[in-house]
């Protein structure tokens, strides 16, 4: 039975400094509405509390738990707000397009993940209307991002976009037939969605994955660099980040495995830096045809 009003995570993240500007504490909330079989969070694919064991290299368990807790709001609340000496001030999070660096500009704060994090919107609104504290020139107030793959219904976009300040939305697969069978998502809805985001004003940073045999072929490239291109017309696009394929999630999927859960473990192939360098060049040169210079960078995290 799913707790009432209850959020379900399976880790709170201290000291990130790869989620978002500043200091922050991530928040790994349980339940994706896709399935990407590269999925470096594996643990978050499922909205329930799971089993797992961890062996040594002798097939000895070292580990048992569970991946998944329950918490209220207000018991969240008090989990990241231990590490709120670490954020900085948040005097203002209204975009400024005329600030050219502004995301180095940000204080630290808090970044809800997944899985993805926009599933449990309803149950985050309390903790971040706390969050948000009584109004925008609070300096006490804590700066907010999520990292989502935007496939969400309207009613959860519209909580975030209430209280979110920050956007990290994932670009992964854009033809319509292979979206649906790959990840098991709706791209219209993924478009919609990220119309939204970028109509509200609020600051955006694309990621994209670059995944051996699934996003990394030149068709998916170049739908890809034209939405970003289109996504260039709105001055509240910040970045550009492409994220090279990595097998971190490797002992994780075993852990579930080994704890009896139904997953299979994916099949890396790997992406070559030449691959990365020239796509890189080429969604560069996408932008500027459409006359916009913004950063485009390559990372392995």
């Amino acid at each position: 039975m799913t707790p009432e009003n209850k959020i379900l995570l399976s880790n709170i993240q201290r000291f990130s400094l790869h989620d978002g500007p500043g200091i922050r504490t991530t928040v790994f909330l349980k339940g994706c509405s896709i399935h990407c079989p590269w999925c470096s969070n594996p643990e978050n694919l499922t909205y329930a509390v799971q089993n797992y064991i961890k062996k040594d290299k002798n097939g000895k368990i070292e580990e048992e738990g569970i991946y998944g807790k329950w918490y209220t709001p207000d018991e969240l609340y008090v989990e990241v707000i231990r590490d709120k000496v670490f954020y900085g001030n948040c005097s203002s999070t209204l975009y400024d397009s005329e600030s050219s660096n502004y995301l180095d500009s940000l204080p630290g704060g808090v970044t809800f993940s997944g899985g993805e994090c926009m599933l449990q919107m309803k149950e985050l609104k309390p903790l971040l209307e706390r969050l948000n504290a009584s109004s925008s020139t609070d300096p006490e107030r804590i700066h907010t991002a999520v990292e989502t793959s935007l496939f969400c219904s309207s009613s959860q976009l519209s909580i975030a976009l209430s209280h979110i300040d920050l956007f990290y939305i994932d670009v992964k697969i854009m033809d319509e037939a292979k979206c649906s069978n790959v990840l098991g998502g709706k791209i219209e809805i993924y478009k919609e969605n990220l119309k939204r985001v970028l109509d509200s004003g609020k600051p955006v940073v694309l990621r994209v994955p670059v995944i051996g045999g699934y996003t990394d072929g030149k068709k998916n490239q170049w739908k890809v660099i034209e939405l970003i291109k289109n996504c260039a017309s709105y001055s509240n696009l910040l970045d550009v980040e492409i994220i090279k394929e990595h097998n971190l999630g490797t002992n994780k999927y075993q852990s579930l495995i080994d704890g009896g859960n139904a997953i299979n473990m994916p099949e890396y192939r790997g992406v070559d830096d030449s691959l990365m360098n020239k796509y890189k060049k080429e969604i560069e040169a996408g932008l500027l045809e459409v006359g916009r210079r913004i950063s485009v960078e390559i990372c392995k995290f």
